[in-house]
């Protein structure tokens, strides 16, 4: 009789209780995995290639390959923090930098609001 009676006064307070909601993020914040709407660049891959200038002793050397270029995405769609990941050349790092900082973006959402994101592309030199 005591367990039976134990169990309805412990099992329904246990049940009332409920975990907190998560604190809303900071303003600061940067959203590297969980958002729910991701930036899109404006024009595409296409408008990121296009913006692209290939230096010409990179193309005289027949230097090819993909830069993957990493940056943050600010909440009215610019890039900063711009920084090369892999590379095969300097030289084609630093036009597909270049281009990047040319890019807008349509902000990353979560929850409703535009946040920072942590976002990387890539940019293809190819002759």
């Amino acid at each position: 009789m005591r367990l039976v009676l134990l169990a309805c006064l412990v099992v329904p307070a246990a049940l009332a209780q409920t975990s907190p909601s998560p604190p809303p993020p900071d303003e600061d914040e940067i959203f590297c995995r969980l958002y729910e709407v991701q930036p899109e660049l404006v024009g595409g891959l296409a408008a990121l290639q296009a913006a692209v200038a290939y230096p010409p002793d990179a193309r005289v050397e027949g230097v090819e390959g993909q830069v993957v270029v990493q940056f943050l995405v600010q909440t009215d769609g610019s890039i900063t923090e711009a920084s090369v990941l892999r590379s095969p050349d300097e030289r084609l790092s630093a036009a597909a930098l270049d281009a990047v900082r040319q890019m807008t973006f349509t902000p990353g959402e979560q929850r409703g609001r535009p946040v920072v994101v942590r976002f990387a592309v890539p940019v293809t030199f190819r002759l």
